[in-house]
């Protein structure tokens, strides 16, 4: 479904692609969608012309079988889609005519996460436009649970559910330092989102206050939830959580 890089130079060379058609240039708008929900990857024709006839190629960046969603001779033909896409993705038919080559993912997840392109072509036209789909959960869980005395110290679990790409944890004191903590353990639920557990051992402090910081960079999405422990580090409830984007 591809043009070979010989085929593009020699219908440059022969001139055969129109100067005054091309896609309109969505690679610095990435989209965030929610895990669960539908999400729409805009991609159209500039200018505003009729796509009805030509091919339209939705397909993943830097994968081995990359075919998301094709679209050729008047209809869709996605016998070699990637199998996680089956029955997920769809254009629109009504706005093809008005140069509207979007593509539309149902439920999406986890592994949806990333680079995608729009190829759009004929004998006389090519081009494409690339996009960037970050995936994030919605219900972010936290907890926090206390093992018990271990190493001269107690042993505190902070773990997180709902995250998508796979975050950051760091445990803190009241003021605000790092503290030495455990490996962070990884899993993913169904929907292909993280579940992150990381432990820290603690000694007793002025306030016996710590925070459990979980962040994804690269969506800005910090979540803490703060425990106390009161007197001579005797177990304490989680009272206060609070989340900032």
């Amino acid at each position: 479904p591809f043009l070979g890089i010989l085929e593009i130079i020699i219908m440059l060379v022969n001139g055969i692609l129109d100067p005054q058609l091309g896609m309109e240039r969505l690679d610095s708008d990435p989209v965030v969608a929610v895990a669960g929900e539908d999400v729409v990857l805009p991609c159209y024709l500039k200018p505003n012309i009729s796509a009805v006839d030509l091919s339209v190629e939705w397909f993943r960046v830097w994968t081995d079988d990359p075919l998301v969603h094709l679209y050729r001779d008047h209809e869709d033909r996605n016998e070699n889609q990637i199998p996680s896409y089956r029955g997920r993705t769809s254009l629109f038919p009504e706005e093809l005519r008005n140069g509207n080559t979007s593509l539309k993912v149902k439920n999406v997840r986890g592994f949806d996460n990333g680079e995608y392109k729009c190829l759009v072509q004929s004998g006389k036209f090519y081009d494409d436009s690339s996009i960037e789909v970050y995936i994030k959960g919605e219900n972010l869980e936290f907890l926090i649970s206390i093992e018990g005395y271990k190493q001269g110290g107690i042993s505190l679990v902070c773990e997180s559910k709902g995250w998508y790409p796979q975050p950051e944890v760091v445990w803190m004191d009241s003021e605000g330092h790092s503290l030495p903590a455990g490996h962070t353990e990884t899993h993913t639920d169904s929907m292909d989102l993280f579940i992150v557990r990381r432990s820290v051992i603690v000694q007793e402090t002025k306030t016996n206050r710590f925070t459990c910081q979980v962040l994804q960079q690269d969506l800005n999405e910090m979540k803490e939830t703060i425990t106390n422990i009161p007197g001579k580090l005797h177990i304490f409830s989680i009272n206060s959580s609070k989340q900032t984007v």
